[in-house]
């Protein structure tokens, strides 16, 4: 299990006025945050429509700071190029949009970036188990995907020490990422439980003091 010290915050701009994306990054980036989480919606995976590739090389090249691409659309593989052309560092598809995960896993091979998928609420950890030697990150949906300001779902605990103990039994170097409803009330937890990068939006936003709120989220 990694260090407490070591862990990860992303900011999602799911929740931002999108008016005042210039603000919000540079509070994002002056925050101490590692990264920006970039939400992606197609309406029919899930039913809410986010933004596509331009918005998000928008915000890549804006930002300062790595910006993971969390495609919540069918058929990922359809959109790999788009996304590693609008310059994010992370991509990471959903399990239960393709029939194909390794075959989407081995596409995102040659980009150089880091890639790996997303679990939800209702899906079995285990499922992503013959993963593991095939991804750099696994995100644990901790909410229903496609909707902010849900709140946290408390098994998603039991999911990070399965996970995180399968990744340590094996040997394998994994870096676990929660996403939803993550706020000062379960991060602790999280942290210790093996998460090793929290995701947050709502409470971040609505935080009086930002880079507090980030500070707490890292356990320092």
């Amino acid at each position: 299990m990694i260090e407490q010290s070591r862990v990860n915050v992303s900011i999602s701009v799911l929740s931002t006025d999108f008016t005042e994306l210039e603000h919000t990054l540079e509070l994002i980036r002056l925050s101490g945050a590692d990264s920006v989480h970039l939400d992606i919606m197609d309406g029919r995976f899930v039913p809410n429509i986010s933004f596509g590739s331009s918005i998000a090389a928008d915000i890549v090249r804006a930002s300062g700071l790595p910006c993971c691409a969390h495609l919540m659309i069918e058929h990922p593989e359809e959109a790999f190029d788009a996304f590693v052309a609008a310059g994010v560092a992370e991509l990471l598809f959903h399990v239960e949009a393709t029939r194909f995960p390794f075959r989407a896993l081995q596409l995102l091979n040659g980009f150089g970036i880091r890639k790996g998928v997303a679990v939800n609420p209702a899906t079995q950890v285990e499922s992503v188990f013959p993963l593991l030697g095939s991804v750099d990150t696994v995100l644990l949906m901790s909410v229903e995907p496609g909707f902010g300001g849900q709140s946290f779902l408390p098994g998603t605990l039991t999911k990070v020490r399965a996970l995180r103990s399968a990744a340590d039994r094996t040997g394998t170097p994994l870096r676990i990422a929660v996403d939803g409803g993550v706020d000062a009330s379960n991060a602790a937890a999280l942290r210790d439980a093996g998460a090793d990068e929290l995701v947050a939006g709502t409470a971040f936003f609505g935080a009086p003091d930002a880079p507090a709120f980030v500070r707490l989220l890292k356990g320092a």
